[in-house]
């Protein structure tokens, strides 16, 4: 797909960071899985596998074995414009499963995202977001929408998204394992939470950075953290509570503990110059030299094929890597190093 607003998200091992700014800062963004606009048909807006109309969704001349869920529109919000992106997730079989509020708990992908368009832009006939990548592909498209997991920060655009001038909900769910992101308000980091199921134990981890800013380095987020054990185990001594009040471990903290999460600032770059040919992005800055340096990772190797079924025809299959790159060929026959 063209024009995907570049990169608006990267990963951390299941997590995402994003990136600022200062207008708006008091509005706050909700999350209902829907189309927000009548239908329009320019090159920043894609409606496609979610069964309400199909829109700029088709791989160069020919049909998209993706059948994953995706809706690109223009929004506007307190005379702010915006893209507004939704994404879903596809079952085994490679059909589509669309996002809505009811499915959030057992869907096992999805993601709806706000992020503010830069005016005085030009990405390919619309406007760009506050991320960067490559733009300048022309018809066929490049950047994210191209090759999302490239190892090439200038290409993809991962990691370069301004974080207050966005906001964004994802939810992930598998076997053993549920996960929300939640950045609901642009002048404020976002909520992480996650729990873990099996048939000995239940694990329960949250931080909440939703009490600082930007600008603020100096409060920590407020931290979840807690380990049961059940079924067989249950009773057992072993359980954790990292907030609990005693000195051994059936009820307490393992050791003493200096919550650096959320204890970060951002100062935002320029964005996008005025020809569209160079994005500057933004800085953070974490306590105790803490650092990320996410522009050198191969985001393939988070990636299962597995969990990426397509639809060539009739025939499901999988590819190793994502992007326009492997979506050629047969489900048995595809590109090299696909």
């Amino acid at each position: 797909m063209q024009n995907l607003s570049k990169k608006l998200l990267m990963w951390l091992p299941g997590c995402i960071l994003l990136a600022f700014n200062t207008a708006s800062l008091a509005a706050d963004f909700s999350f209902n899985w829907t189309r927000q606009t009548s239908p329009s048909f320019n090159f920043g807006y894609l409606n496609c596998n979610r069964g309400d109309g199909s829109s700029n969704c088709g791989l160069g001349f020919g049909s998209d074995a993706d059948k994953t869920p995706f809706l690109q529109e223009e929004v506007t919000i307190g005379g702010v414009n915006y893209f507004h992106v939704i994404i879903g997730a596809t079952d085994s079989a490679g059909n589509p499963i669309n996002p809505t509020t009811d499915n959030l708990s057992t869907i096992p992908f999805a993601q709806e995202v706000f992020i503010q368009i830069q005016s005085g832009t030009d990405c390919n006939a619309t406007a760009c977001s506050f991320s960067g990548g490559d733009i300048q592909s022309g018809f066929g498209g490049g950047g994210s929408g191209d090759d999302p997991l490239r190892n090439n920060v200038a290409f993809t655009g991962n990691a370069t998204g301004f974080p207050t001038r966005m906001g964004m909900k994802q939810v992930i769910n598998e076997s053993d394992m549920a996960q929300t992101f939640l950045k609901h308000s642009l002048a404020l980091k976002p909520k992480i939470t996650q729990t873990i199921t099996t048939a000995d134990m239940v694990a329960n981890f949250g931080l909440d950075m939703t009490n600082s800013n930007y600008s603020t380095n100096t409060t920590p987020g407020l931290i979840t953290n807690t380990v049961t054990l059940i079924g067989a185990n249950a009773g057992i001594q072993g359980n954790f509570d990292a907030t609990a009040a005693a000195t051994n471990f059936t009820t307490a903290n393992a050791q003493i503990s200096n919550i650096t999460g959320g204890r970060y600032t951002y100062v935002a770059g320029s964005g996008w110059n005025g020809m569209t040919t160079t994005f500057t992005p933004g800085t953070y800055t974490y306590v105790d030299n803490g650092s990320a340096n996410l522009t050198t990772l191969d985001w393939n190797a988070f990636r299962s094929p597995t969990d990426n079924f397509m639809r060539f025809g009739t025939t499901p299959g999988t590819r190793l890597r994502g992007g326009s790159d492997c979506k050629s060929g047969g489900a048995t026959t595809p590109p090299a190093g696909c």
